[in-house]
């Protein structure tokens, strides 16, 4: 028997889009359906799909794709625009790059993006709409709140938390248990030993 692709709108034509329309790509339970997104360039494409519109083409299109992924970096325009189609009834969908490792244990939320080289360990949660990206590490039991970047190569050791809308630089390190509140920034490189607060 065999089984139909489930066919993924991805919003945002960006580098991340670009991104995550290889990710969609190699993924064998999906094709991806259209780009789309609300400033496009005139003639723009993405890895050889072109780029439809906006959210009125997504309207538009409703009955040619199963769900949507958000392809955009930046924390709080992803969560604006996710919870805009959210609002139009879209249904939100995760994609897990195949060459990622999440633990059947671990819990991801709608709308997850887990890119190469990732790895995502027993128990751990992830919030809708975060991005677990290239070669970043979510050690088990970490609690990563909606709309959270965990960017290239940055790592959660056992039990780290961190709060909605943050994002984790690349190389950054977290170190077992420590909490980081939401809507932070954590620099690059730097080793977060201590809970981490909007006043710190």
């Amino acid at each position: 028997m065999v089984h139909r692709k489930q066919r993924i709108a991805v919003f945002g034509a960006g580098g991340h889009g670009k991104v995550v329309v290889d990710a969609v790509e190699r993924s064998d339970g999906f094709v991806v359906a259209c780009v789309a997104d609300d400033r496009p360039l005139p003639g723009a494409a993405i890895l050889g799909h072109a780029v439809v519109g906006g959210r009125e083409a997504m309207l538009e299109g409703r009955g040619g794709f199963d769900g949507v992924i958000v392809a955009i970096g930046d924390n709080r325009a992803r969560l604006e625009v996710a919870g805009w189609l959210k609002a139009q009834g879209f249904a939100l969908q995760s994609v897990v790059h195949p060459a990622a490792v999440v633990a059947p244990s671990a819990t991801l939320g709608a709308g997850v993006l887990v890119m190469p080289g990732a790895v995502v360990n027993a128990e751990a949660r992830i919030g809708d709409n975060a991005i677990i990206n290239t070669g970043a590490i979510v050690e088990h039991d970490c609690k990563v709140g909606a709309g959270v970047h965990v960017a290239p190569g940055a790592v959660l050791c056992g039990g780290a938390c961190v709060g909605a809308g943050t994002l984790v630089g690349a190389g950054a390190v977290v170190l077992p248990g420590v909490r980081v509140g939401e809507s932070l920034l954590v620099k690059a490189g730097t080793v977060v030993a201590r809970n981490l607060e909007k006043d710190d």
